[in-house]
């Protein structure tokens, strides 16, 4: 019982912090370069644009990312880390529940991507419901149905007529 309460960050697995790293380095130099063009197009002195504080707020990721990036190839290296992220994406994409968390992403893409630009919201999101609730195996085909249409029926109604909210 005692061993279960020492085992804290030390025994964690590094490879999160390893993809972590990468990925908060990429949103950082995104932000920065992101900051880098507002300050471009508004002009002026760069020490009064809009830019600054996302310039700022980037640079501080990056610099942390960094940090974490250096930290988590001590012990074994880029080549453990990736072998380590292999073995454990393996294990993870078997799982059901991962598989279905995807499936769920994807459909919420479809929905923003192409059912809201293409159908009223009313229709979009009908069948954004019906897709996502038989992946979660919310019921029958029928019970699928009606609540969707429900809550597509209650949203609408609600925002659209009630509180005259221009529904996108």
């Amino acid at each position: 019982m005692e061993k279960q309460i020492a085992t804290t960050t030390e025994d964690q697995p590094k490879h999160f912090d390893f993809i972590s790293s990468i990925c908060l380095s990429l949103i950082a130099l995104y932000i920065v370069f992101g900051s880098i063009k507002i300050s471009k197009e508004v002009g002026g002195p760069f020490y009064s644009s809009p830019g600054l504080l996302p310039l700022f707020l980037g640079c501080m990721l990056l610099l942390c990312s960094v940090l974490l990036f250096a930290r988590s190839l001590k012990k074994t290296g880029i080549s453990g880390n990736i072998s380590t992220l292999k073995a454990w994406f393996a294990e993870v994409s078997k799982s059901k529940d991962v598989m279905n968390m995807l499936i769920g992403i994807v459909i919420l893409g479809i929905f923003t991507f192409v059912l809201m630009p293409t159908f009223p919201f009313l229709i979009s999101s009908f069948i954004f419901m019906v897709f996502l609730m038989k992946v979660l195996d919310a019921g029958s085909y029928l019970k699928v149905i009606i609540i969707s249409a429900c809550v597509s029926a209650t949203v609408y109604t609600l925002f659209q007529i009630i509180f005259k909210v221009p529904l996108p």
